[in-house]
């Protein structure tokens, strides 16, 4: 690839240095597993456009020129996202087969190779390499039940069903008038391969019991949202009717395998509670896009008009 095989997009950019130029890494109709790309197919391969997507929020897009003579894309550092999409690298197309190798990049990104070991220090130059998909923060063990619209059913069974009924809070709740929807599902998250998770298992005095890992957002009875980490004995979770139910007991522990989350298609941050064992907790929204408001307070009461001066 050289300078002159992009295209122009036709878009301006922010900085006024011209359209924004952009570059295909692969024939997406000739290389439909993307072997040896840096690029998936949910990118079409477009070079640019991937990297913006995966480190910043939507917004301006800027243009400036490389050493090389290549366009590249930046977006201002306030919409980068708090976490980062980054690539998982396989030796196969499929992600489930017995042999396939979770490839690594160098630990400082001194090169562009990729590696059998973290440390960097056994190139993986027998094998080809594949984008297996995308890290994004994760949190139910498959055991965790989510309520949708007929109930509530264990994460794992709704992924494998393709469940959309999810119910979330409707985006006016208060503390004191909890309100519940039907919303649809946007996506569901889910590990690659099976490893070792830290947990917390949150007992509290009406029985109940909420098994998720270190950073996943809860809500208090305070209204604020929290990492599941932070919270204490004495502390109070939110039960799905907004009745306060304190925390017992917080037990550190581990899970081997694959962990889980969903987001709604809704983005306001209300709408994002989601209803797991019974308990007001955060999508999968707080992990990612959202996740600078943990430890605000997100739901309020309500005050009568007449009492604001």
């Amino acid at each position: 690839m050289s300078p002159a095989q992009g295209f122009d997009t036709g878009i301006p950019s922010s900085n006024n240095a011209g359209n924004l130029m952009e570059y295909i890494e692969a024939d997406l109709g000739a290389n439909w597993s993307g072997q040896n790309c840096y690029t998936g197919q949910a990118d079409a391969y477009e070079v640019n456009s991937s990297f913006v997507n995966k480190i910043y929020l939507s917004g301006i897009t800027n243009q400036f020129t490389d050493g090389a003579g290549f366009k590249s894309w930046l977006r201002p550092a306030t919409r980068k996202k708090p976490r980062p999409l980054y690539p998982t690298f396989g030796s196969q197309y499929d992600i489930y087969s017995p042999s396939n190798l979770q490839l690594f990049p160098h630990p400082t990104l001194a090169d562009c190779r990729l590696y059998l070991d973290r440390n960097g220090t056994q190139p993986a130059t027998a094998h080809s390499f594949y984008i297996n998909g995308y890290c994004e923060a994760s949190c139910y063990t498959p055991d965790q039940a989510l309520l949708f619209t007929d109930g509530y059913k264990p994460i794992l069974e709704a992924l494998e069903d393709r469940r959309e009924d999810l119910v979330t809070l409707t985006p006016d709740s208060s503390l004191d008038n909890i309100q519940l929807q039907q919303n649809k599902t946007y996506s569901y998250t889910a590990e690659f391969r099976d490893s070792t998770h830290p947990i917390i298992e949150l007992r509290t005095a009406s029985g109940g019991l909420l098994r998720v890992t270190t950073e996943h957002a809860v809500l208090n009875s305070q209204g604020r949202i929290v990492q599941a980490q932070t919270l204490k004995e004495g502390d109070e979770l939110l039960k799905a009717d907004g009745t306060p139910d304190p925390i017992t007991s917080v037990e550190r522990t581990t899970y081997f395998g694959k962990v889980y989350n969903l987001r709604p298609v809704s983005t306001d941050l209300v709408s994002n509670i989601v209803i797991a064992e019974g308990y007001l907790v955060g999508s999968s929204s707080y992990q990612n896009d959202d996740v600078g408001y943990i430890n605000r307070i997100i739901m309020h009461k309500q005050v009568p008009p007449e009492l604001i001066p």
